[in-house]
């Protein structure tokens, strides 16, 4: 696949105007993003085709969705090692069994990744050195809901009608109404 260099019909780091319907905001040159595309590409064909019976394109599509959705959570909040949530918390001599134990207990969720388990960091209250005590409510909420961890964390992350539009992670501070959105949320029957 050729690629020819940005002109200016197409700059390589436009800045999103509002109120520019359809404009796409990019923060990497064209070429980077179309390099990417070509790698990601390279990987996932094969890795398709040895797959029985074929990926429907739906499930593909989804798939890179989800894979997006843990990127993004990760840019924002990161998605720590038990090491660095104890780290995170201001342990005096950090340890892996923190994170573990905290989970344990129902208080802390972890999602699995490529490299073992990893904390969304959006847990951790930085200032209080704290594991949020609404996270304690919310995986109640989620477990009896039967929903999982990972999908406790997307939701987080995700807008939702509930909030106008806005994510439960952006109403941290209001741990009452993100509970009750969740059970609202969860417990909804289709």
């Amino acid at each position: 696949m050729h690629i020819d260099k940005p002109s200016a019909q197409y700059p390589t780091n436009p800045e999103r105007s509002e109120g520019a319907p359809g404009h796409i905001a990019r923060t990497q040159p064209l070429m980077v993003i179309a390099e990417n595309m070509q790698r990601s590409i390279a990987a996932l064909g094969p890795a398709l085709a040895e797959i029985e019976p074929p990926v429907s394109p739906q499930l593909a599509r989804n798939m890179a969705a989800t894979e997006k959705a843990w990127r993004e959570l990760e840019a924002e909040f990161g998605l720590l090692t038990s090491l660095e949530v104890s780290e995170a918390v201001g342990s005096k001599s950090p340890n892996r069994s923190y994170a573990w134990e905290q989970r344990s207990k129902g208080r802390l969720i972890a999602v699995k990744r490529p490299g073992g388990l990893r904390y969304p960091g959006f847990q951790i209250d930085r200032e209080e050195h704290t594991v949020r005590p609404v996270m304690e409510d919310l995986i109640g909420v989620a477990t009896a809901y039967g929903r999982s961890e990972a999908s406790l964390a997307l939701w987080m992350t995700t807008q939702t009608g509930y909030l106008d539009g806005e994510r439960p992670v952006d109403h941290l501070a209001q741990p009452d109404k993100i509970v009750e959105v969740a059970q609202q949320a969860f417990g909804v029957q289709w």
